[in-house]
């Protein structure tokens, strides 16, 4: 049984916004402490260069691409995150390369990014206009890379894992893959797999898209 849709959307409009301060907090209970290390799972991923995360949230991955070298960008539309991922960047010493848009309409140049990258995002990952807007901002040669954190594989004490697994599925958190398969990236160019990810006792579902080339598209 899942929770009113109404109900699910308030949930995360408030947590996203006059709630945002709360977001630390609650991503780490839901995940027993897991969520930075589910997010920095991408770094298996990432490729050298210019990187764009769709929806930063509290700030906590630019931090830590910021200190890769990885020159950071953020979209993201919540002004309250905003402002806690600037507090986050400058007190690191790191510029704030923020900026408040759609991942739909990304004010952003052609043929830029390495990277763009995404962890547990909901819907919007998936509409046409997002993943034509990814495929646009991505460098063309060499190809650039679209890493999606899906979903954390919870490990803790046995006793609350059910409990919080129950959350995810009356809030629809487990229904990405039938849903939305991959065709969907297909038909913008992007050459997507799953990839399951184990590392450091971390375990997580990614999707890894590759722009195709013109060229490999003729042969």
């Amino acid at each position: 049984m899942l929770l009113p849709r109404w109900l699910i959307k308030l949930g995360f409009y408030l947590l996203y916004n006059q709630m945002a301060f709360t977001y630390d907090t609650v991503a780490w209970l839901v995940s027993f402490g897991q969520w930075a290390a589910w997010r920095r799972l991408v770094f298996q991923f990432l490729q050298p260069g210019p990187t764009l995360e769709l929806a930063y949230g509290t700030g906590g991955l630019m931090v830590d691409m910021a200190a890769a070298g990885l020159n950071p960008v953020g979209i993201d539309l919540s002004p309250y995150m905003a402002r806690l991922a600037s507090r986050r960047l400058v007190g690191k010493g790191w510029p704030v390369r923020l900026c408040r848009a759609k991942a739909q309409c990304l004010p952003l140049p052609d043929n830029y990014f390495a990277n763009v990258v995404a962890t547990f995002p909901t819907n919007y990952i998936f509409e046409p206009d997002t993943v034509a807007e990814i495929h646009r901002v991505l460098t063309a040669n060499p190809p650039g890379r679209l890493i999606i954190v899906i979903e954390g594989q919870l490990r803790g004490p046995w006793p609350i894992r059910p409990f919080i697994d129950w959350l995810y599925r009356i809030t629809d958190q487990r229904d990405f893959p039938p849903r939305y398969p991959l065709p969907i990236f297909g038909e913008y160019d992007l050459d997507a797999r799953w990839q399951m990810v184990d590392h450091n006792g971390a375990a997580a579902r990614l999707l890894i898209a590759d722009k195709v080339s013109k060229a490999a598209n003729l042969t």
